[in-house]
Parts: structure tokens; sequence; C-alpha cells
């Protein structure tokens, strides 16, 4: 019996042949890891890390943030390892025109150092388990499965769970899109099966979208939007075991997908894509509009006392070339901060002995968000 995850089941939906590619024929990848997942994988390293250790000591900003850099450059040295078994152009991918892997690494060291500074001293909650995995049924009889990680589980002082997710994305969801977004309350399933929490604990959802300042972004789901959510995924599932071809799925994705090489639909759909551009380039432009960075919701420069360590990313040059399927692509010019959050209080995870504050975003920063 397959055991099935929400990325499994959203990568069927996404696209079939990369379904296909990815988990019936488990065809090695062709391509090297993008760099927002491998941004994204050392985030959460570090805020693994940096929660292991709040139980008996407070890391200083300054220890945190050496920790994201030595898992970072020791990454990277696997990654120029890769490059040369595989062969591949790059040892990392990049889709986005301009930014370089030292771009990305700052970018990280900011996302490390706001988050630190923003809920230090991390007493918000008690951390109840990291990585934490759940395995739970959709269906009284155990025939439809699924698992999956919560990347923290934290319990505060009214009792309430809070189920977090990092997310490292330039985009943020606003209040709207959370009532569409299941991976979080499909864990909250997982817990109400799990024999140290049960159905009758109150949970909450939270989104940390760690590019913004305003990172939070918070959910509820009562029990008849859990019954509906299990009907939901039943049927994704059973049309995914029913399927008898895998067609390709032709869209904005394909720049993101590592087994583009390998797919001609994709390719054509990337080329033809990048054709346009190249037509539209050519015609007058009109002068940019030059817009304000709202002050408070974009991160701010790194603190005057500590100037993040640089990063030499080596000898081998990141080329442009697409990216994981599964992340985002970067957001269009304009406004990152433009999602509505909740104004409701009583659905944020309060910050203890927390005052808001504005920060300002510099010219030179502006192209890392």
């Amino acid at each position: 019996m397959t055991i099935y995850s929400y990325s499994r089941i959203n990568t069927y939906f996404t696209c079939p042949a990369q379904f296909q590619f990815r988990y019936i024929e488990r065809r090695p990848s062709p391509a090297a890891e993008g760099i927002e997942l491998f941004l994204g994988s050392r985030f959460h390293e570090t805020m693994e890390h940096l929660y292991q250790q709040v139980p008996h000591r407070v890391p200083t900003v300054n220890q945190l943030l050496n920790y994201f850099q030595a898992h970072w450059e020791k990454h990277w040295k696997a990654a120029l390892d890769k490059q040369k078994r595989e062969n591949y152009p790059a040892a990392l991918r990049i889709v986005q025109e301009g930014p370089t892997v030292e771009d990305y690494f700052q970018k990280g060291q900011l996302f490390v150092e706001n988050y630190y500074h923003q809920y230090h001293p991390f007493d918000q909650d008690k951390t109840e388990g990291i990585e934490l995995k759940v395995l739970f049924d959709l269906d009284p009889q155990g025939h439809y499965k699924m698992q999956g990680f919560i990347d923290r589980l934290g319990r505060d002082d009214e009792g309430v769970l809070w189920i977090h997710d990092y997310k490292t994305s330039s985009r943020k969801m606003s209040q709207e899109d959370v009532k569409n977004e299941d991976q979080l309350a499909l864990y909250q399933i997982g817990l109400s099966q799990n024999s140290k929490f049960g159905p009758k604990e109150k949970i909450k959802l939270i989104w940390h979208f760690v590019a913004f300042e305003k990172d939070q972004v918070t959910a509820e789901r009562n029990e008849k939007e859990i019954g509906w959510l299990k009907d939901k995924y039943i049927s994704k599932i059973q049309t995914i075991e029913k399927a008898k071809s895998f067609p390709t799925k032709p869209g904005v994705l394909c720049q993101w997908c590592e087994y583009l090489s390998v797919c001609g639909d994709g390719k054509g759909w990337v080329e033809n894509k990048k054709k346009k551009q190249g037509q539209a380039a050519e015609k007058p432009a009109s002068p940019p509009e030059i817009l304000p960075v709202p002050a408070g919701d974009a991160l701010s420069k790194p603190s005057p006392e500590r100037t993040p360590p640089s990063f030499n990313p080596g000898p081998f040059p990141v080329t442009e070339a697409p990216t994981a399927p599964d992340a985002l692509p970067p957001e269009k010019p304009g406004n990152p901060t433009s999602a509505v959050l909740s104004s409701d209080s009583s659905n944020t995870l309060k910050q203890k002995g927390k005052k808001s504050r504005s920060r300002v975003v510099s010219v030179d920063q502006l192209s890392l968000f």
C-alpha cells in the first residue's frame, strides 16, 4: 500500500509527467539542485538547531549566523563535488536573472538575523516536536494513508498547539490564500490520530514567511472542514491510482522542473516564452515606476554591530537554468509586501514583551526580494 505525502499528491496535479518521472520511474534528477530549495533547506536546519538549543540555552545571534554559514558552506562543497561527478553545467540552478549564489547566501543571513531579533528569547510557546513525523489515515478502514513532517510543533501558555511552517519564498500568502492551503491542515489530522496528542487538542496553523518582517499568517480548521479535507484527498488519491497515462502539463512551472531537459513539451514552452520576452524587449520601454517600500513589512539591513561574513562561491559559476519544480517562481516586479494579514490578534502567536518595529530596505537590497 502506498503511503502518500502532500508533495507527492500535489506533484501529480501539477504535472502528471513529472509525477511519473519522480515516483513511478524513480528517475534520478538530471539537473543540479535549485537555489531556492538549497536556501530553504539551510534555513530549516538553522531553525531546527535553534529550537534544539533553546530549552538549555539561547544562542547569540552571531552563533546562529555562524551555524547557518557553516552548513551553507558544507552543502555548497557537496554541490560542487556532485557537479564534477554528474557533469552539471552549474553546482546550483538559478532561474531568476541577476542574483548569484552570494546574493542568496546574504538573503539567508538576513532571514536568520531578522527572525532571531523578532522572536528572541523564543518563549512564545514551548516546543513539543521538531521535524515531527505524522502518519495518519484518511478513512476509517485505513485504505488511504498519508504522512508528513511538521517543521516545529509548539504549545502556548493557553494549551493551544501551533503547527509552525517556515517559508523562504518571496511571496506571502494572504489570509484568503490560506483557506485553500491544505498541507498544515493535513498535519492537524495526523496530530489528532497521534497517541500523544489526540482529537481533543486545540490546534492552530501558522506560516512564517521569513522574507517579511510581519511574517505570520495563521489559520484554523474546524471539524467539518477537516471532514471535507479527508474526502478531498481520498478523491485525489483515487484519481492518481486510476491513472493510465501521465501527460505533460506545460506552463510557467516548467522553468523550475528538474526534468526539463528530458521533457520536449516543457522545453518547447520555455523556449517559446523566452522568444516572446525577446520580442517584447525590442519594443521601446516606458520609464520604470519607482514604488516606495512600506516600512514595517520588508526585511531590514543586518544590524550595524555585525557584518555577515562573506561567502566564496568557489570556482564553478552558477548559470541560469530551471529550478526545482516545487519552488515558487520569483515575484513579479512591484510591491513584495502586498499580502493581507489577519487583524484578529487572538489568532496570532503573540511575542512576549515585543513591540512592533518599523524597518527599511536599502536600495541595494531590493533585488533580493
